[in-house]
């Protein structure tokens, strides 16, 4: 009979895409049905383009506390810094000789 000592904080609970993006609405202060659906929308394609923590149950996405705590701080960005900087259409002037 084996002594292993199984290590409980691997078992951490899993929330699939419907109910991450509901606890991520919560987090910001907002609960909205239509911005859930967005929220839905987000979260996979982070998982598929960005690189989000996640895990595959069969055909699911889950995520686990720890997953959304690291895209919150890795991938959301801060107020103010997520525009572009104008553009100027301007060419630049050009010298007659």
């Amino acid at each position: 009979m084996s002594t292993r000592r199984i290590d409980t904080q691997k078992f951490q609970p899993l929330y699939n895409v419907k109910e991450a993006a509901d606890l991520l609405l919560r987090l910001k202060g907002e609960e909205h049905k239509k911005e859930s659906e967005a929220g839905q929308r987000w979260l996979r394609d982070g998982v598929n383009h960005k690189g989000f923590p996640h895990y595959r149950v069969g055909r699911r996405l889950m995520f686990t506390e720890a997953d959304l705590i690291t895209i919150v701080e890795d991938f959301c960005r801060v107020p103010g810094t997520y525009r572009r900087p104008r553009r100027t259409n301007r060419k630049p002037a050009t010298s007659a000789a």
